[in-house]
């Protein structure tokens, strides 16, 4: 098993470097890279097996990387020292998500899942089939200062920016104040029924009620909130919600 390093910080590299020779001897480390072009380049030179992949780097995000790859010929585990990414990350069809700094025993039982894995040519087949019943999501866990929540999706009217931060509205009342951005919860909502209104707005369309001309566009939720349109977002919304 070939297996590839990326990760912008050379003494994470390092360490996992050091604890996949103690843990998997048999597999050979190829090479290393440092970044979203770097590691486009190792990928397409070298052809691992296996990436260890970072996800927030200095010129990207894991994500970027692996969006340059029509159909990955590799196999994937995250290591990232960000636990908000795992959902987007299984959707991905990661095998494992591990935590910074790694612990042996956490990358053991990632290896011994790599080796259980079919062969590749098969398992790609299994995973795309595993992501067409995963694209909507059922339920999303949400994390403050003080508590973890687990949240139905279907639960959620709607989700509002401020700042570095998203908003949940949530159809008892409570309005949970997430550090993460809009966008990322976009990318993974908008499958399941959402549809972002505005820079600032990421709506349920189970729960939108009307949109009003008048004024420039205004959305009506169901629960009596008035919402504004981009202008941008007219046309978009009108073909939604003629093919729901």
């Amino acid at each position: 098993m070939r297996a590839l390093i990326i990760d912008d910080h050379a003494h994470v590299r390092e360490n996992l470097r050091l604890l996949l020779n103690e843990v998997a001897p048999d597999f050979e480390l190829v090479g290393e890279a440092d970044g979203v072009n770097s590691g486009e380049q190792a990928i397409k030179t070298l052809q691992p097996d296996l990436v260890f992949l970072d996800i927030e780097m200095a010129d990207g995000t894991g994500f970027d990387l692996l969006n340059r790859f029509k159909e990955p010929g590799f196999r994937l585990i995250f290591v990232t020292g960000h636990d908000g990414y795992a959902i987007r990350a299984f959707r991905v069809s990661a095998i494992d998500y591990l935590l910074k700094p790694v612990d042996p025993d956490d990358l053991e039982e990632a290896i011994e899942k790599v080796r259980k894995q079919p062969p590749l040519q098969k398992m790609q087949i299994q995973e795309a089939e595993e992501i067409q019943h995963a694209e909507k999501l059922q339920q999303l866990v949400l994390s403050d200062s003080e508590n973890i929540y687990l949240v139905q999706v279907s639960d959620i009217l709607r989700c509002q920016s401020e700042d570095n931060y998203t908003r949940f509205f949530l159809r008892d009342g409570r309005k949970l104040l997430i550090s993460r951005t809009l966008k990322e919860y976009a990318e993974l909502l908008e499958p399941s029924g959402f549809f972002r209104s505005h820079q600032s707005h990421l709506i349920n369309l189970s729960f939108f009620d009307h949109y009003d001309k008048r004024d420039g566009g205004t959305i009506r939720m169901k629960d009596g909130t008035t919402l504004p349109l981009a202008t941008r977002k007219k046309d978009q919304l009108i073909q939604v919600l003629r093919s729901l």
